[in-house]
Protein backbone atom coordinates (compact mmCIF):
# COMPACT_ATOMS: atom_id res chain seq x y z
CA UNK A 1 0.00 0.00 0.00
CA UNK A 2 1.39 3.38 -0.98
CA UNK A 3 1.42 6.35 1.36
CA UNK A 4 -1.36 7.96 -0.69
CA UNK A 5 -3.49 4.79 -0.56
CA UNK A 6 -2.96 4.50 3.17
CA UNK A 7 -4.07 8.09 3.70
CA UNK A 8 -7.17 7.59 1.55
CA UNK A 9 -8.03 4.50 3.56
CA UNK A 10 -7.53 6.38 6.83
CA UNK A 11 -9.70 9.25 5.58
CA UNK A 12 -12.51 6.78 4.97
CA UNK A 13 -12.00 5.25 8.41
CA UNK A 14 -12.15 8.69 10.03
CA UNK A 15 -15.44 9.41 8.28
CA UNK A 16 -16.80 6.04 9.41
CA UNK A 17 -15.75 6.48 13.04
CA UNK A 18 -17.07 10.04 13.17
CA UNK A 19 -20.28 8.95 11.47
CA UNK A 20 -20.78 6.29 14.16
CA UNK A 21 -20.42 9.00 16.82
CA UNK A 22 -22.83 11.27 14.93
CA UNK A 23 -25.48 8.54 14.93
CA UNK A 24 -25.00 7.91 18.66
CA UNK A 25 -25.02 11.39 20.19
CA UNK A 26 -27.77 10.78 22.73
CA UNK A 27 -26.81 9.00 25.92
CA UNK A 28 -28.55 6.57 28.24
CA UNK A 29 -30.47 8.30 31.00
CA UNK A 30 -28.46 7.08 33.94
CA UNK A 31 -28.45 8.27 37.52
CA UNK A 32 -26.66 11.13 39.27
CA UNK A 33 -23.34 9.73 40.44
CA UNK A 34 -21.25 11.54 43.04
CA UNK A 35 -17.56 11.78 42.24
CA UNK A 36 -14.94 12.13 44.97
CA UNK A 37 -11.47 13.67 44.82
CA UNK A 38 -9.23 12.81 47.76
CA UNK A 39 -6.50 15.42 48.20
CA UNK A 40 -5.60 14.54 51.78
CA UNK A 41 -3.88 11.21 51.15
CA UNK A 42 -0.68 11.24 53.21
CA UNK A 43 1.29 9.57 50.41
CA UNK A 44 0.91 12.69 48.26
CA UNK A 45 3.43 14.56 50.42
CA UNK A 46 6.00 11.85 49.69
CA UNK A 47 5.13 11.95 45.98
CA UNK A 48 5.63 15.73 45.87
CA UNK A 49 8.99 15.58 47.65
CA UNK A 50 10.45 12.56 45.89
CA UNK A 51 9.82 13.84 42.36
CA UNK A 52 9.86 17.60 42.90
CA UNK A 53 6.35 18.00 41.53
CA UNK A 54 5.91 21.62 42.61
CA UNK A 55 9.04 22.67 40.74
CA UNK A 56 8.07 20.70 37.63
CA UNK A 57 4.48 22.02 37.55
CA UNK A 58 5.56 25.59 38.22
CA UNK A 59 3.02 28.38 38.40
CA UNK A 60 -0.07 29.11 36.33
CA UNK A 61 -3.58 27.80 35.91
CA UNK A 62 -4.39 24.16 36.53
CA UNK A 63 -4.18 23.18 32.86
CA UNK A 64 -0.76 24.77 32.39
CA UNK A 65 0.62 23.10 35.51
CA UNK A 66 -0.86 19.71 34.60
CA UNK A 67 0.46 19.95 31.04
CA UNK A 68 3.99 20.47 32.36
CA UNK A 69 3.59 17.34 34.50
CA UNK A 70 2.20 15.42 31.53
CA UNK A 71 5.12 16.37 29.31
CA UNK A 72 7.61 15.52 32.04
CA UNK A 73 6.10 12.04 32.39
CA UNK A 74 5.56 11.12 28.73
CA UNK A 75 9.21 10.71 27.63
CA UNK A 76 10.20 9.06 30.91
CA UNK A 77 7.64 6.24 30.80
CA UNK A 78 8.16 3.58 28.14
CA UNK A 79 4.94 2.29 26.62
CA UNK A 80 3.94 -1.35 27.03
CA UNK A 81 0.38 -1.91 25.88
CA UNK A 82 0.41 -5.48 27.24
CA UNK A 83 1.55 -4.48 30.72
CA UNK A 84 -1.72 -5.72 32.22
CA UNK A 85 -0.94 -9.19 30.87
CA UNK A 86 2.49 -9.43 32.44
CA UNK A 87 2.62 -6.89 35.27
CA UNK A 88 4.16 -8.27 38.47
CA UNK A 89 1.25 -8.87 40.80
CA UNK A 90 3.05 -7.19 43.69
CA UNK A 91 3.05 -3.74 42.05
CA UNK A 92 0.27 -1.64 43.63
CA UNK A 93 -1.60 0.64 41.24
CA UNK A 94 -0.50 3.97 42.66
CA UNK A 95 1.88 6.66 41.42
CA UNK A 96 4.68 5.96 43.90
CA UNK A 97 4.87 2.25 43.10
CA UNK A 98 4.41 2.67 39.35
CA UNK A 99 7.03 5.42 39.09
CA UNK A 100 9.47 3.34 41.15
CA UNK A 101 8.91 0.46 38.76
CA UNK A 102 9.11 2.30 35.45
CA UNK A 103 10.26 5.94 35.55
CA UNK A 104 13.37 6.34 33.40
CA UNK A 105 13.69 2.56 32.95
CA UNK A 106 13.71 1.61 29.26
CA UNK A 107 13.16 -2.05 30.12
CA UNK A 108 9.99 -1.59 32.17
CA UNK A 109 7.05 -0.13 30.33
CA UNK A 110 3.52 0.73 31.44
CA UNK A 111 0.21 0.81 29.65
CA UNK A 112 -1.92 3.91 29.16
CA UNK A 113 -4.10 3.17 32.20
CA UNK A 114 -1.10 3.19 34.52
CA UNK A 115 0.34 6.34 32.94
CA UNK A 116 -2.99 8.13 33.37
CA UNK A 117 -3.11 6.96 36.98
CA UNK A 118 0.32 8.48 37.65
CA UNK A 119 -0.60 11.82 36.05
CA UNK A 120 -3.91 12.03 37.90
CA UNK A 121 -2.23 11.37 41.26
CA UNK A 122 0.56 13.87 40.57
CA UNK A 123 -2.10 16.50 39.88
CA UNK A 124 -4.13 15.57 42.96
CA UNK A 125 -0.94 15.86 45.02
CA UNK A 126 -0.80 19.52 43.94
CA UNK A 127 -4.45 20.21 44.74
CA UNK A 128 -5.70 19.91 41.14
CA UNK A 129 -8.95 18.01 40.52
CA UNK A 130 -7.92 15.09 38.32
CA UNK A 131 -9.28 11.71 37.27
CA UNK A 132 -8.82 8.91 34.77
CA UNK A 133 -11.20 8.56 31.83
CA UNK A 134 -11.45 5.37 29.79
CA UNK A 135 -12.10 5.70 26.05
CA UNK A 136 -13.71 2.68 24.39
CA UNK A 137 -14.58 1.59 20.84
CA UNK A 138 -17.93 0.26 19.70
CA UNK A 139 -16.74 -3.14 18.48
CA UNK A 140 -16.40 -6.02 20.97
CA UNK A 141 -13.85 -7.51 18.56
CA UNK A 142 -11.36 -4.71 19.17
CA UNK A 143 -8.52 -5.69 21.50
CA UNK A 144 -7.61 -2.08 22.16
CA UNK A 145 -8.95 0.88 24.10
CA UNK A 146 -7.31 3.95 25.62
CA UNK A 147 -7.12 5.71 28.99
CA UNK A 148 -6.32 9.38 29.54
CA UNK A 149 -6.45 11.88 32.39
CA UNK A 150 -8.67 14.92 32.79
CA UNK A 151 -8.08 17.89 35.05
CA UNK A 152 -10.49 20.63 36.04
CA UNK A 153 -9.27 24.13 35.22
CA UNK A 154 -11.02 26.78 37.29
CA UNK A 155 -10.11 29.69 35.02
CA UNK A 156 -11.67 27.96 32.01
CA UNK A 157 -14.48 26.46 34.07
CA UNK A 158 -14.16 23.07 32.38
CA UNK A 159 -12.48 19.70 32.29
CA UNK A 160 -9.44 19.35 30.02
CA UNK A 161 -8.08 16.08 28.67
CA UNK A 162 -4.36 15.26 28.89
CA UNK A 163 -2.68 12.15 27.52
CA UNK A 164 0.56 11.10 29.26
CA UNK A 165 1.11 8.39 26.64
CA UNK A 166 2.11 11.00 24.05
CA UNK A 167 2.25 14.22 26.09
CA UNK A 168 -0.70 15.62 24.15
CA UNK A 169 -4.02 17.35 24.61
CA UNK A 170 -6.85 18.17 22.19
CA UNK A 171 -7.83 21.57 20.86
CA UNK A 172 -10.13 23.07 18.27
CA UNK A 173 -7.62 25.83 17.70
CA UNK A 174 -8.76 27.72 20.77
CA UNK A 175 -9.13 26.08 24.16
CA UNK A 176 -8.13 22.57 25.30
CA UNK A 177 -11.01 20.10 25.07
CA UNK A 178 -12.52 17.61 27.49
CA UNK A 179 -13.17 14.06 26.35
CA UNK A 180 -16.88 14.84 26.01
CA UNK A 181 -16.17 17.98 23.94
CA UNK A 182 -13.77 16.00 21.76
CA UNK A 183 -16.50 13.44 21.06
CA UNK A 184 -18.90 16.21 20.00
CA UNK A 185 -16.31 17.78 17.69
CA UNK A 186 -15.58 14.43 16.06
CA UNK A 187 -19.29 13.65 15.63
CA UNK A 188 -19.64 16.86 13.59
CA UNK A 189 -16.36 16.39 11.71
CA UNK A 190 -15.42 19.75 13.19
CA UNK A 191 -11.73 20.69 13.01
CA UNK A 192 -9.77 19.52 16.04
CA UNK A 193 -6.49 17.79 16.70
CA UNK A 194 -4.23 16.42 19.36
CA UNK A 195 -1.36 18.80 20.15
CA UNK A 196 1.90 16.99 20.83
CA UNK A 197 4.99 18.45 22.53
CA UNK A 198 6.70 21.31 20.68
CA UNK A 199 3.69 21.81 18.38
CA UNK A 200 1.84 25.10 17.90
CA UNK A 201 -1.82 24.73 18.98
CA UNK A 202 -2.83 27.65 16.75
CA UNK A 203 -1.80 25.86 13.54
CA UNK A 204 -4.82 23.57 13.50
CA UNK A 205 -4.73 22.58 9.81
CA UNK A 206 -1.07 21.63 10.09
CA UNK A 207 -1.72 19.65 13.27
CA UNK A 208 -4.67 17.81 11.74
CA UNK A 209 -2.46 16.67 8.88
CA UNK A 210 0.63 15.83 10.91
CA UNK A 211 -1.23 14.04 13.73
CA UNK A 212 -3.89 12.40 11.58
CA UNK A 213 -3.23 8.82 12.71
CA UNK A 214 -3.33 9.83 16.38
CA UNK A 215 -6.61 11.68 15.73
CA UNK A 216 -7.98 8.60 13.99
CA UNK A 217 -7.06 6.50 17.01
CA UNK A 218 -8.97 8.78 19.38
CA UNK A 219 -11.99 8.86 17.04
CA UNK A 220 -12.14 5.06 17.08
CA UNK A 221 -12.02 5.00 20.88
CA UNK A 222 -14.57 7.72 21.71
CA UNK A 223 -17.72 5.60 21.43
CA UNK A 224 -18.30 5.34 25.20
CA UNK A 225 -16.48 6.53 28.29
CA UNK A 226 -15.79 5.51 31.87
CA UNK A 227 -14.96 7.92 34.70
CA UNK A 228 -13.56 6.82 38.04
CA UNK A 229 -15.92 7.56 40.92
CA UNK A 230 -13.10 8.04 43.45
CA UNK A 231 -9.83 9.72 42.52
CA UNK A 232 -7.12 9.52 45.14
CA UNK A 233 -4.01 7.55 46.05
CA UNK A 234 -4.40 3.96 44.86
CA UNK A 235 -7.63 2.26 43.89
CA UNK A 236 -9.53 1.98 47.18
CA UNK A 237 -13.29 2.41 46.86
CA UNK A 238 -13.38 3.40 43.20
CA UNK A 239 -15.75 2.12 40.53
CA UNK A 240 -16.19 3.04 36.90
CA UNK A 241 -19.17 5.21 36.00
CA UNK A 242 -20.21 4.75 32.36
CA UNK A 243 -21.39 7.28 29.82
CA UNK A 244 -22.77 5.28 26.93
CA UNK A 245 -24.96 5.91 23.87
CA UNK A 246 -28.69 5.30 24.14
CA UNK A 247 -29.57 1.69 23.38
CA UNK A 248 -25.98 0.46 23.68
CA UNK A 249 -25.27 -2.39 26.08
CA UNK A 250 -21.76 -1.83 27.43
CA UNK A 251 -22.12 -4.85 29.72
CA UNK A 252 -22.75 -7.22 26.82
CA UNK A 253 -19.99 -5.56 24.81
CA UNK A 254 -17.39 -6.00 27.54
CA UNK A 255 -18.29 -9.62 28.24
CA UNK A 256 -18.13 -10.35 24.49
CA UNK A 257 -14.80 -8.51 24.31
CA UNK A 258 -13.36 -10.68 27.09
CA UNK A 259 -14.50 -13.85 25.33
CA UNK A 260 -12.95 -12.58 22.09
CA UNK A 261 -9.62 -11.95 23.83
CA UNK A 262 -9.68 -15.45 25.32
CA UNK A 263 -10.15 -16.94 21.84
CA UNK A 264 -7.34 -14.84 20.38
CA UNK A 265 -4.87 -15.22 23.27
CA UNK A 266 -3.34 -18.45 21.97
CA UNK A 267 -2.92 -17.03 18.47
CA UNK A 268 -1.24 -13.95 19.95
CA UNK A 269 0.94 -16.11 22.23
CA UNK A 270 -0.04 -14.32 25.41
CA UNK A 271 0.70 -17.27 27.71
CA UNK A 272 -1.07 -18.88 30.66
CA UNK A 273 -0.73 -15.95 33.05
CA UNK A 274 -2.42 -13.65 30.55
CA UNK A 275 -5.18 -16.19 29.91
CA UNK A 276 -5.86 -16.41 33.65
CA UNK A 277 -6.04 -12.62 33.99
CA UNK A 278 -8.42 -12.24 31.03
CA UNK A 279 -10.62 -15.11 32.24
CA UNK A 280 -10.86 -13.54 35.71
CA UNK A 281 -11.66 -10.10 34.25
CA UNK A 282 -14.32 -11.57 31.92
CA UNK A 283 -16.01 -13.46 34.75
CA UNK A 284 -16.04 -10.32 36.89
CA UNK A 285 -17.62 -8.37 34.03
CA UNK A 286 -20.20 -11.10 33.48
CA UNK A 287 -21.33 -10.88 37.11
CA UNK A 288 -21.19 -7.09 37.47
CA UNK A 289 -23.83 -4.47 36.81
CA UNK A 290 -22.47 -1.29 35.20
CA UNK A 291 -22.97 2.04 36.95
CA UNK A 292 -24.62 4.21 34.29
CA UNK A 293 -24.11 7.96 34.53
CA UNK A 294 -25.00 11.00 32.47
CA UNK A 295 -23.07 13.88 30.85
CA UNK A 296 -23.24 15.48 34.31
CA UNK A 297 -20.06 13.48 34.97
CA UNK A 298 -18.43 16.48 33.26
CA UNK A 299 -20.02 19.04 35.56
CA UNK A 300 -17.70 21.22 37.65
CA UNK A 301 -16.55 19.52 40.85
CA UNK A 302 -17.47 21.00 44.21
CA UNK A 303 -14.66 23.47 44.98
CA UNK A 304 -14.58 25.12 48.44
CA UNK A 305 -14.47 28.91 48.23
Amino acid sequence: MTKKERREQNNRLMEIYCGILHGNRKFEEGEPIPLFYRFGCQEFAQLRRKYGLEEIAGRGDEFTMALRLCRWLAPNLVHDGEFFLSEPSEIPLNALALLEYSFGNRERGLNCACKAKILAECCLALGIHARRVGLYPNSPYDADNHVVAEIYDRKRGKWCMLDPTNGGYFTDGGEPLSCLELREKLADLSPCSVVLPRQNPKKLAELSEKNFEWNLYYAKNCFYFTVETVSGFGMSGSRDAYLMPRGFDCHEREVCNGEFLLRKATEWEWGNAALARIAKWTERERESKPLIGTPALWAPPAIPK
